[in-house]
């Protein structure tokens, strides 16, 4: 037994995951309910890891200070490697988020999944997009954010 299958079962004896994941791996899904419209919960999940990962980098270079935040910018977008590309990700995946949570979650209400037994997951899904809208419309791309346009030189 290799060293990543002994981690592999020194976690699953802790956590006792794997029967829940293969019960789930495992489930049949019914030829007809395969659509398009099934891939916007994935898609949230892929671009709210995007704005993690994305955001931490950005913490790492980003000074939240009246004086410093403008030059932060600029060095993030003139001196690091890729740094405007990553800013322009975390941006425009801002955009993405929600017009992705918004679309799933009328998929959801649409398709009638937030009716019983899964009260709880909608209720949650509402409180996550009430999040999301909030967090988007504080992002730092936005004009709301006083750094995110130059000094004044006067």
């Amino acid at each position: 037994m290799g060293m990543i299958a002994k981690l592999g079962d020194w976690f699953d004896h802790r956590l006792q995951l794997a029967a829940p994941v293969r019960e789930m791996a495992e489930h049949p899904v019914p030829r007809n309910t395969a659509s398009w419209w099934y891939v916007f919960g994935s898609a949230a999940l892929t671009v709210f890891v995007l704005q993690f990962v994305t955001g931490i980098l950005l913490a790492l270079v980003y000074v939240p200070s009246g004086a410093e935040a403008w030059s932060s910018l600029q060095a993030l977008n003139h001196d690091v490697a890729l740094g405007w590309f990553i800013r322009g990700m975390h941006g425009w995946g801002s955009n993405f988020m929600v017009a992705i949570v918004l679309i799933h979650m009328v998929q959801v209400f649409l398709f009638g999944a937030h009716k019983f037994p899964r009260e709880l997951t909608w209720v949650i899904g509402v409180f996550l997009l009430l999040m999301t809208l909030g967090m988007a419309f504080e992002h730092p791309s936005r004009a709301a954010c006083p750094f995110s346009v130059p000094p004044s030189s006067g």
